[in-house]
């Protein structure tokens, strides 16, 4: 019976945290007594530290890998853990003159040795005192370190402790039901400090109540059985894709084939019983009963006794589907926003419980409910989406903004409605699982980076946690509906032959050839194109022929920005669908992206090459700066207050000179700035390479020729030649003397500009000839270093400056599209630190579609939000202030904060309902409306007007603006005739009127 709780992750109680009861030296612990640090933390608990860079973590995940298979797991021995720090013998009651005790395992030297090296694992509730993960000294990352570590237990057969939960006495179970039961009466007791869905998955991990299955507990199961019989697979693959009642019995019809292992059978039984009592969980009604004790507010027990009627009215037998679906969402959502808070805390985790069910009520109704699907029109199926909608804003996963998004998503789809305004409903519809996945990530990224180094499987918690939500039903019900839609336009989604649906989606539309890559490791500059498969997309992107990713990002980063304009294709995949992609890591795939959003992934062959020609995708973009405009005799520091937007390219770039027709045009709300020109960056490469040796520029040329040439007669060294060349060039910029009179001009600039020496800080920013230009934006691919303080500290943030163009990812984006690369030259725009809130970018269309109607505004807490790719609160409003559209939230953990001293500081971030206020849109969409009469500078190749991508930061409430570019995308990429082909039928049935009212087509 032991094993079949443990295997369902509801037996013993074990936990990831930070224990402080015993040393992590790796000293060996004499056999009678040895003190030990006191229960209370020290300054900097294990879980708080940072892993050690030293440490070999394939080491780390051997000794992972050992543990699993060790009879004793983590442990080396049985002891008795004594209040006053003694560590005794485990006998009997033998701390009772010490202030009592508790017997469990003591470390062994290779968890000491990881514990050490900033891996938190093999930990015990009993030793965690609740000071730990609650008040104003607590451990930010304890919590969710816990979480995750059950999760691993639950996933992976007992994980480290598979075996150890034999060895008698390491893990006592009333022991650590007693110490959850204490932890959460911390946690509820410190409310509001704890987000709610934090307090549900705590609630949920840890083991403080009855031993009772659940659909997420099956779940672990069946990937257990799997684990051991791959016979079992296709069962696996149902009850994780659509799980419902009849799956007990499939596994008791299996369990009689010949198919199963006869070892296995007390497992399979396990998981039938745990499937029957999954789907016949006690009623919701009884347990809403029982919190209405810890309610003292008669207007709070009214609104119980109400939810409690409808509740019982649904659990009668003539309910309908939506009626059962409708009153457990209802209860998810009271319980959030009032019944929790009107509980006395005796009671709350009380009611962290009843939601706990509630969710279960919702799941098993929702499985019972797709067993109807196919016969419902879309009205219906649509119409199920709003109470699970409601049901993820209760359990914490959807924010109450997202929440009223997706309401008003489904509102505006009524009766009859044009084929193209459905497909797009749809797929606005589609955010609400990257929404829920970003609050999963914000509140258990940090652990699941502190563990994935030694245990990769941590990567499968969110995953896991979506599936087993109520978003799985959702998601069920919406692909139905994605896939007539598909259906009724004439198209299909591919990936590798089959149709997906809605499951890829994209972003930047494009066609190309590449090597697909899994992993940015090992990634090369000069390597053949590759199409990277990555999370998001990161600041560190190298050079790429397309994107394929997990989460959509930030759309106006500036990867995005850079991909759009290069007509590089950027495609979200389901997490469904990434195990198909793995299999064809390293080898030659094919990317087509429409404008219309039809997406088609391909293995490459001949085919392609009608399509795209012999070899690689070449770039439609090319880089060539006007060497007729550009000065380079002109050797000085410049004030942006003399710069206007005409300047740029001629003695310095884009952003000094669009920073000074800012100033000029919207005085008070840019900082000073000053400008190194492009002559005195010029003058350092007439220095000799070496004593005796041509003049830098010369010699930088000639390596340029050589490199062309081995490119196309040696090829497999070409790599290493590249980054030979770049790592040597970057060095001699870091060690090429600058002459004292440069050095005296400089800090006279300084002084003159910014003021006294010593009481200014800025931003040293890369301003190169190749950036925005008519048809090329750069974006992002060369250096900025934050809030410089001292004169020593901005000339060697110059040098870095200076150098950034030739690391291997600028050198990458950016050499194929250049004829003669070596006329790449830097200017260096000094910006005067501006300690902003709030900030992000801004551009004045909407990025999907042009219309110049709309902006799309990026923005995140603290300075320099919204290049990097972090999660940023992300909206579209409309110029003339009359409406806002959600497109995502803020929940990137991280903001950066200046300091006084000089740099930056990232401080863990909120996240907040909303980051922009009311008031701060009206002023961006303000200044958007003045921007083309202001500006009308900006343009695109063909010199027409183009909408502005624009930095901006607000202090205080007021608009800041630091940087303004055009934004440009590529409009060959799109109108490429294979794309074009792909989005002919779309295009034709786009305003074709659809029934909601018919059941799907195809049979869906």
């Amino acid at each position: 019976m032991r094993r079949a709780a443990w295997r369902a992750g509801m037996g013993w109680a074990l936990t990831a945290v930070a224990v402080t009861l015993t040393t992590v030296s790796g000293a060996a612990t004499p056999a009678t007594t040895t003190k030990v640090p006191p229960r209370i933390p020290p300054p900097q608990t294990p879980a708080a530290q940072q892993i050690d860079p030293a440490f070999n973590t394939a080491t780390g995940r051997a000794w992972i890998a050992a543990m699993k298979q060790a009879p004793r797991g983590p442990f080396d021995r049985i002891r008795y853990f004594c209040a006053d720090g003694q560590v005794l013998e485990p006998k009997a009651y033998i701390c009772e003159p010490f202030g009592g005790g508790y017997q469990h395992g003591e470390w062994n030297a290779q968890t000491k040795a990881l514990r050490a090296a900033g891996f938190p694992v093999a930990n015990l509730l009993v030793t965690v005192a609740p000071e730990q993960i609650t008040g104003a000294g607590a451990d930010p990352e304890l919590l969710s370190i816990l979480v995750v570590e059950r999760f691993l237990i639950s996933h992976d057969d007992g994980w480290i402790y598979r075996k150890a939960q034999f060895y008698r006495g390491a893990i006592q179970d009333h022991n650590e039901k007693e110490a959850a039961r204490s932890l959460l009466a911390a946690l509820t007791a410190a409310e509001p400090s704890r987000d709610f869905l934090e307090l549900r998955e705590a609630a949920r991990a840890l083991p403080h109540g009855a031993d009772t299955p659940s659909l997420g507990k099956v779940r672990s199961m069946a990937v257990v059985l799997d684990e051991k019989d791959p016979n079992f697979h296709p069962l696996r693959s149902r009850i994780h894709n659509a799980p419902e009642a009849a799956d007990a019995a499939r596994v008791r019809a299996y369990a009689s084939s010949s198919s199963a292992r006869r070892d296995l059978q007390p497992a399979y039984a396990e998981l039938v019983a745990a499937i029957d009592q999954a789907y016949q969980p006690a009623p919701l009604s009884r347990a809403l009963m029982q919190l209405k004790r810890y309610l003292r507010d008669p207007a709070a027990q009214a609104v119980l006794q109400t939810r409690i009627a409808a509740q019982q009215a649904a659990e009668a037998p003539q309910a309908g589907a939506l009626a059962r679906l409708d009153s457990a969402a209802e209860v998810l959502a009271w319980l959030r926003d009032q019944g929790y808070a009107a509980t006395t805390p005796a009671g709350r985790t009380a009611a962290l419980d009843a939601s706990l069910d509630a969710e279960q009520v919702f799941m098993v109704a929702a499985s019972a409910a797709l067993s109807g699907m196919p016969t419902l029109t879309r009205e219906q199926r649509l119409a199920w989406l709003r109470p699970t909608a409601r049901a993820l804003y209760g359990m914490g996963l959807l924010t109450s903004r997202e929440h009223v998004a997706i309401d008003e998503a489904l509102a505006s789809l009524d009766g009859k409605i044009e084929l193209g305004a459905y497909r797009q409903a749809l797929e606005y519809l589609e955010r609400a699982s990257a929404w829920c996945g970003n609050r999963l990530n914000y509140h258990y990224a940090s652990a699941l980076d502190r563990l994935r180094p030694i245990e990769p499987l941590v990567d499968a918690y969110v995953p896991d946690r979506l599936r087993a939500s109520p978003l799985l039903f959702y998601s069920t019900v919406l692909q139905s509906l994605r896939v007539d839609a598909d259906q009724v336009s004439g198209i299909s989604q591919q990936l590798f032959g089959e149709s997906t649906g809605g499951a890829l989606r994209r972003l930047n539309p494009g066609i190309a050839r590449g090597v697909l890559r899994t992993s940015l490791k090992n990634a090369r500059t000069g390597d053949e194109p590759a199409i990277f498969l990555v999370p998001e997309t990161t600041s560190d992107l190298p050079a790429a022929a397309g994107i394929l990713t997990e989460a959509e990002g930030n759309p106006v980063s500036h990867v995005q920005l850079l991909a759009r304009n290069l007509g590089i294709p950027n495609v979200v995949v389901a997490r469904e669908l990434i195990p198909k992609l793995a299999p064809y890591d390293g080898r030659r795939i094919v990317i087509a992206a429409s404008a219309g959003g039809v997406v088609e992934i391909a293995e490459d062959g001949a085919r392609w090459d009608a399509v795209l020609g012999q070899g690689a995708s070449r770039p439609s973009v090319v880089i060539v700066p006007d060497l007729v405009k550009l000065n380079l005799l002109r050797a000085e520091f410049v004030s942006t207050e003399h710069l206007r937007a005409s300047d740029s390219g001629r003695i310095c770039g884009p952003k000094a000179a669009h920073v000074g027709e800012l100033t000029h045009r919207y005085p008070g709300h840019v900082s000073p700035g000053l400008a190194v020109s492009f002559g005195i960056y010029r003058e350092l490469l007439n220095e000799p390479v070496k004593p005796g040796g041509p003049a830098m520029f010369d010699w930088m040329k000639q390596q340029y020729a050589q490199i062309a040439v081995m490119r196309r007669l040696d090829p497999e060294h070409h790599s290493d030649r590249v980054n030979r060349f770049l790592a040597f060039t970057r060095q001699w910029i870091a060690d090429q003397p600058l002459p004292p009179v440069l050095l005296d001009r400089l800090r006279g600039a300084l002084l003159q500009r910014f003021g006294i020496e010593g009481t200014y800080g800025v931003f040293v920013r890369s301003d190169t000839n190749i950036e925005d230009l008519p048809g090329f934006t750069g974006a992002g691919l060369n250096l900025t270093i934050p809030n410089v303080v001292g004169f020593d500290g901005i000339v060697a943030a110059l040098r870095k400056v200076w150098a950034s163009p030739f690391t291997e990812r600028a050198y990458g984006w950016r050499q194929d599209l250049m004829d003669q690369p070596e006329h790449v030259y830097v200017s260096v725009l000094l910006h005067q630190t501006v300690p902003n809130e709030k900030s992000g970018v801004m551009i004045t269309a909407d990025v999907d579609t042009g219309d110049r109607d709309w902006l799309t505004v990026a923005t995140s807490l603290g300075v320099g939000g919204g290049v990097d790719g972090e999660a940023s609160e992300t909206l579209q409003a409309r110029l003339d202030g009359k409406r806002v559209r959600l497109l995502s939230s803020a929940t990137a953990r991280k903001r950066r904060e200046m300091n006084v001293a000089g740099g930056a500081v990232m401080q863990r971030a909120a996240a907040p309902e909303a980051v922009l206020s009311d008031d701060e849109i009206a002023q961006l969409a303000r200044f958007a409306r003045d921007l083309p009469k202001q500006y009308p500078e900006l343009h695109d190749d063909q010199g027409q007007a183009t909408p502005a991508d624009v930095e901006f930061g607000f202090v205080g409430g007021r608009l800041m603006l630091q940087q303004i570019r055009p934004f440009l995308q590529n409009r060959s990429a799109a109108r490429q005739d294979y794309l074009a082909k792909m989005d002919a039928r779309l295009g034709q049935n786009a305003e074709r009127k659809l029934d909601l009212g018919e059941r799907p087509e195809g049979g869906v």
